[in-house]
């Protein structure tokens, strides 16, 4: 019994490594599919639905229903919205425009956005090294933005500044989720309901642009690539719910920084993008801004996961 219990500070190590490790990967995956043909609202709507089909039948498959009360389907649809159709769409409008290593950076700004929100909202309580956490990415991001030399070209300016909106949508999300969240609801039902949510939200989206880009078999190498992040991000959700079982919600925090680093690495990897001494410095700035926002996360998953050993 103790081997068994030793055993789950590695295994939630483990998950987590995955875990930002394939959601990293996706961003490289988004960014092929654009530059070969995928429209952003055509490849978002299949990331909504291929998900929810796949985690919609592994939660009916454990004789389990959706709940339909009206606070439920408010917390589906606003979830929805401000936490996948939202962030994940802007996101791809700009997977094309910028490089690859850049976007993961922007985008895992989630925790440190979050923050002053739950600030304001009367969440969290002012902490000076967070505050400072804060100070430091903005730094980061000024180090992207501003530098002439930063980006490959000043016309990837505008598309770094859209794709702010990604995070700020998450942060939006992650604070309605921890002031509205549905009693009695596990998050395997709450987000089989957003990823439905969000798939209804962009279709009339999808269809009334034109955007819809269908699968035919056998697939070619973009359709190959959509049914690929579907899979990898129904995987990414599964071990999702298994970190926050094993581990609990406040350790899945920590996942931001493995993104980040997994973002560089396949932009390395598939785009042969280096990082020049502007980014180097903003991906410093922002990893160490992440590490003091979520420094009291880390003390909070040390302290549970102590316990689950004790």
């Amino acid at each position: 019994m103790r081997r068994l219990q030793s055993s789950k500070p590695l295994s939630s190590l483990l998950l987590l490594i995955l875990l930002g490790f394939i959601w990293g990967t996706g961003y490289s995956i988004a960014r092929f599919a654009m530059t070969h043909g995928v429209p952003p609202l055509g490849y978002s709507f299949w990331q909504s639905l291929g998900p929810a089909i796949i985690i919609g039948l592994l939660f009916s498959c454990q004789g389990k229903t959706l709940p339909r009360a009206p606070s439920h389907l408010r917390y589906y649809f606003i979830c929805g919205l401000t936490g996948i159709a939202i962030p994940n769409t802007s996101m791809y409008f700009a997977a094309s425009h910028l490089p690859a290593d850049i976007l993961p950076m922007i985008v895992n700004t989630v925790p440190i956005i979050a923050y002053p929100l739950a600030l304001f909202v009367g969440l969290e309580s002012f902490n000076w090294q967070r505050m400072l956490g804060v100070g430091l990415a903005f730094c980061g991001l000024m180090f992207i933005i501003l530098p002439k030399t930063s980006l490959p070209s000043p016309d990837m300016i505008p598309w770094a500044l859209s794709t702010l909106l990604t995070p700020i949508s998450f942060a939006v999300c992650s604070i309605y989720i921890a002031r509205c969240r549905p009693a009695n609801s596990d998050i395997f039902s709450l987000t089989t309901g957003m990823l439905t949510a969000s798939s209804l939200l962009l279709i009339p989206l999808v269809f009334s642009t034109g955007s819809f880009y269908p699968l035919h078999f056998p697939l070619d190498m973009p359709e190959g690539v959509i049914i690929l992040e579907i899979v990898l991000s129904s995987i990414g959700y599964l071990l999702l719910f298994q970190l926050i079982k094993i581990a609990g919600p406040v350790y899945y925090s920590l996942v931001d920084t493995i993104v980040v680093i997994t973002g560089i690495f396949w932009g390395f990897v598939i785009f042969h993008e280096k990082l020049n001494e502007w980014t180097a410095t903003a991906v410093c700035c922002i990893v160490c801004a992440l590490f003091l926002v979520t420094r009291q996360q880390r003390a909070i998953a040390a302290k549970q996961l102590a316990m689950q050993t004790g």
